[in-house]
């Protein structure tokens, strides 16, 4: 912080923990919606083998969708003072 406000960088105060701002929290939540509504594992060995399959699968468009979603939430995040936005 202290050299962000020595470069005059202007910041927004938001939670530590956003989830908006984490593409990796959109990620987990759609490998938990695949494990619940098409893997359905019923061992270990079912879920890891879903997991894997699903990160397997996992393409560089996929990627991208989950950054663009920041630039889609930001705006709304910014007229919420930093909260969350409601997606």
């Amino acid at each position: 912080m202290q050299w962000l406000n020595d470069h005059i960088v202007k910041t927004m105060p938001a939670p530590e923990s956003s989830l908006d701002l984490n593409p990796i929290e959109n990620v987990w939540a759609t490998l938990k919606d695949y494990l619940k509504r098409q893997v359905k594992p019923r061992t270990k060995s079912q879920l890891v083998h879903g997991m894997t399959e699903f990160w397997n699968n996992l393409t560089a468009e996929d990627c991208a969708k989950y950054i663009e979603h920041i630039h889609r939430v930001l705006p709304h995040i910014v007229l919420n003072d930093g909260g969350p936005s409601g997606f």
